[in-house]
């Protein structure tokens, strides 16, 4: 994960720890765990978040999981998640 990117984006935006544990469910610390890479975004949380950035699939992908993702969309990864119950 590209935890510097993430902060940027974070910084950049102006937008709070307490927002972005609110949009993903979380805690102000657990966000903040999360967002330095001690603890693992679970992909809900990494859909939330992408969607309250408005960040591309590849950008998702990019600061997430380092472009490892096969080539797709949101559409493939929202089935995928389903599937699986996650989402």
């Amino acid at each position: 994960m590209d935890t510097t990117r993430l902060r940027e984006l974070r910084a950049g935006r102006r937008v709070s720890l307490k927002t972005l544990g609110d949009v993903i469910g979380k805690s102000v610390v657990s966000y903040s765990k999360k967002e330095r890479g001690e603890v693992k975004f679970q992909p809900d949380e990494v859909v939330a978040l992408s969607d309250f950035y408005g960040l591309t699939y590849d950008e998702m992908n990019a600061i997430f999981y380092d472009s490892n993702l096969p080539n797709g969309n949101f559409e493939d990864l929202n089935k995928i998640l389903s599937g699986l119950g996650i989402i």
